[in-house]
């Protein structure tokens, strides 16, 4: 492999590799703005510009493809020196509201500025300021605080598929904003908010809530759909404030569509069963776990019962299922469920041209491999259903069947069940999902389970247990 000297250190790169990511492999560290990894190369922010031996110029590491023997040095004081300057004329028009700020904390220009800027301004002109115009559910704009790295116009037009962001006028005066002032019409707005380097784009469902300093991070799978996007939730106390992408180059790349980042608030919705409950004419009363199995095993006491496993649970739940039900119900028919429409892995298919598939659970692909079959509808005479979920598989119409329900469901939801055991979401709880691509991935434990929800292994374990007045299903 051809080498080249950063910073006195010699470093092996592949042939049209960029200085900037040899730099970065070799722990030489250059500050950019407009560049990123996943989006075209512009160069025009010139944070990244360092010297090259024979080169009279300063050159732009994001742009500059490493060559054999070239001689680049990352500190030198012609590099420091620009980088300073460059500091100075992005924070020339740049508001001091780092306090109020909801990317305080995870600023690349708070950070630049600490590293490479100037405690002093020599600018004593008054600022700009901009009243900016709604952008739409999702993003809010603060334009003030924006420095023209494109990067939110670049992913519109190559990775949204929608050239709604532009740069509009010149100069001092040149404004980002969507064409025509519309909202913005892609599903993937939320990306605007993670790629832009200080805190003009910013997500409104997180805004002012906390402080990102405060948040305990966990890596695990979107269950948005069958894709499995790899993302981090983000909590603190128990709370999850946000999920945002996690790299991951063979399945979502650098993003996340809105629906999958969105996804997790179901799980701190006030309708949300989370105590065993019992239902009367569609009122739901709290009850004791014991009353409740009790129910559950009397409704499900039935010659003709239908088991729905939904495809938003983990392969661990699924193989549990198979060594529960048939001790339990073996005159039981049980199939799987999520996406009405898409009953097996053949009918799932690409919703778009970048991450969204049609089946809008996380291991259908995984339920077809350990065996289950797809719901087909009710046959004649079923008697009653026990319904088993993790919160994002959609219920079919049970058809006024007495039903019980095992897993994570609203009040709404559940209004015609009889009873309800509370179980764990995919943030609540550890666990293995396969995604279209036959890749098996891992969901970690975010947060704690909220009232008195249960994971599964432990709801089956008291039902084995559990003594009924009205005998074991």
């Amino acid at each position: 492999m051809p080498k080249c000297i950063i910073d006195g250190r010699e470093v092996e790169f592949k042939p049209g590799e960029k200085i900037i990511e040899v730099a970065k492999r070799v722990g030489s560290v250059i500050p950019y703005f407009c560049y990123h990894p996943g989006l075209t190369v512009v160069a025009q922010c010139r944070m990244c510009a360092v010297e090259i031996e024979k080169m009279p110029k300063l050159q732009t590491a994001c742009s500059t493809p490493a060559t054999e023997g070239m001689v680049i040095h990352t500190k030198s004081p012609k590099t420091l020196q620009n980088q300073k300057a460059t500091m100075e004329f992005l924070l020339i028009n740049h508001p001091l509201d780092c306090p109020i700020c909801d990317k305080s904390g995870e600023c690349d220009l708070q950070d630049y500025s600490f590293d490479h800027g100037d405690a002093y301004s020599r600018y004593t002109e008054e600022r700009r300021t901009y009243l900016d115009l709604d952008m739409g559910p999702v993003i809010k704009k603060n334009m003030n605080r924006c420095i023209h790295c494109t990067r939110c116009i670049r992913f519109g037009s190559e990775i949204a598929g929608i050239h709604e962001m532009v740069a509009v006028k010149r100069g001092n005066y040149t404004e980002i904003t969507t064409i025509d002032g519309l909202p913005l019409q892609t599903g993937y707005a939320g990306n605007y908010a993670d790629i832009c380097p200080t805190g003009s784009l910013g997500l409104k469902d997180f805004r002012f809530k906390k402080r990102v300093w405060f948040l305990k991070k966990t890596p695990s799978v979107c269950e948005g759909c069958s894709t499995g996007c790899n993302l981090e939730i983000h909590q603190e106390d128990n709370v999850i404030y946000r999920c945002v992408p996690r790299e991951n180059l063979e399945i979502n790349r650098y993003w996340l569509c809105d629906e999958g980042r969105f996804n997790f608030n179901y799980l701190h919705d006030k309708d949300r069963i989370i105590h065993p409950t019992l239902f009367q004419d569609g009122a739901g009363q709290v009850s004791e776990w014991k009353e409740a199995f009790n129910l559950s095993k009397k409704t499900l006491a039935v010659q003709k019962t239908v088991i729905l496993v939904g495809s938003d649970l983990t392969q661990e739940e699924g193989r549990l299922l198979q060594q529960f039900l048939p001790e339990h119900f073996p005159k039981a028919d049980v199939y799987h469920f999520g996406t009405p429409g898409i009953s097996s892995s053949a009918q799932d298919d690409s919703e778009d041209q970048i991450l969204k598939r049609k089946s809008k659970t996380s291991n259908l692909h995984g339920f077809e491999k350990l065996g289950f079959k797809s719901f087909p509808g009710f046959p004649k005479g079923c008697q009653a259903v026990l319904v088993i979920r993790g919160g994002r598989a959609i219920l079919p119409d049970l058809k006024g069947i007495p039903a019980v329900g095992l897993g994570v469901f609203s009040q709404s939801q559940a209004s015609s069940f009889v009873a309800v055991l509370p179980g764990t979401a995919f943030a609540e709880k550890d666990g293995t999902v396969m995604n279209y691509q036959g890749v098996e991935q891992k969901l970690r434990q975010a947060i704690l389970p909220p009232g008195q929800c249960k994971v599964l292994s432990e709801i089956l374990m008291m039902w084995t247990h559990q003594k009924s007045s009205f005998g074991a299903a």
